[in-house]
C-alpha cells in the first residue's frame, strides 16, 4: 500500500489493515506483567505457585491464535518481539533501582524488594517462554498441515502439552530458588501445579478460543489466500 498525502501535501505511511499488531501488543504486555507477578510466591494451602499464574496462560492462548491465523513465521516474530520487550522491561527496572533516590524518597528498599528479583525471574521466564512458545507454535502449525486444518481442539491441546512442559520445567528450575523453594518436594509441587494449571486453563478456555479464532479468520482479508 502506498502512502497518501495529507491536505498539506505531507506524506504519511498507511499500514495495511490487520489485527496482528493488536495481538502482538497484547502478547508483550501480558508477558511483562506476568514476569512482575511471578516475583511473588503464592500458596493456596499446600499448592505452591507464583503471582503470574492467572496471566501467563493467556499468553499461550494468544500464541495459539496467532499461530492458527497467521502461521509460524508471524508467530515467531510475535514471540521474539515479546521476548525483547520483556528483556527491555527487566533492564529498565534494573536501571530504575540503581538510580540514586531523592533524600525524601522512602520507598527505595520496597522498590528493590518488589522489582529487584524481576531481572532474575525474567531470565528464567524468557528462556522458558522462548523455548515453550516456539515449540507450541511449531507443533500447532505442523499439526494443522498434517490434519488439513481439521481438529482444531486437538491442535490447541497437543501444542499446549508440548510447549507448556518445556516452558514450565525451564522456568521453575530457575525461579524456584529465587522464590525460596528449596526442597525437591516443593519443587515438584511447583512444577506439577504450574504445568497442570496452565494446560487446564487452555482447555477451559477452548469454548472461548474457538470463536475468537473464527472471528479473526473472518476479518483478516488475506486468510486462506495462497501466496
Amino acid at each position: 500500500m502506498t502512502s497518501s498525502p495529507s491536505p498539506s501535501g505531507v506524506q504519511f505511511a498507511r499500514p495495511a489493515r490487520t489485527y496482528f499488531d493488536l495481538l502482538l501488543a497484547a502478547s508483550c504486555v501480558l508477558l511483562i506483567l506476568s514476569n512482575i507477578g511471578a516475583t511473588k510466591a503464592v500458596a493456596f494451602g499446600p499448592i505452591l505457585t507464583d503471582g503470574g499464574f492467572f496471566l501467563f496462560p493467556l499468553a499461550y492462548v494468544l500464541g495459539d491464535i496467532i499461530s492458527e491465523v497467521y502461521g509460524f513465521r508471524l508467530a515467531r516474530r510475535a514471540i521474539i518481539t515479546s521476548f525483547i520487550s520483556a528483556a527491555v522491561a527487566a533492564l529498565s527496572f534494573w536501571v530504575l533501582i540503581s538510580l540514586p533516590g531523592a533524600d525524601f524518597y522512602e520507598n527505595q528498599d520496597a522498590l528493590a524488594t518488589v522489582l529487584g528479583p524481576v531481572p532474575l525471574i525474567v531470565g528464567g521466564s524468557l528462556l522458558g517462554y522462548l523455548t515453550g512458545q516456539l515449540l507450541n507454535s511449531w507443533v500447532m502449525v505442523k499439526l494443522k498441515e498434517k490434519t488439513g486444518g481439521k481438529h482444531l481442539w486437538g491442535r490447541l491441546m497437543g501444542s499446549t502439552l508440548v510447549g507448556e512442559l518445556a516452558d514450565t520445567i525451564i522456568f521453575c528450575s530457575i525461579a524456584a530458588p529465587i522464590l525460596g523453594i528449596t526442597t525437591f518436594s516443593q519443587f515438584l509441587n511447583y512444577v506439577l501445579v504450574g504445568y497442570v494449571y496452565k494446560c487446564a486453563v487452555e482447555f477451559i478456555l477452548l469454548p472461548i478460543t474457538y470463536p475468537v479464532i473464527a472471528w479473526f479468520k473472518r476479518r483478516e482479508p488475506s486468510y486462506g489466500v495462497q501466496v
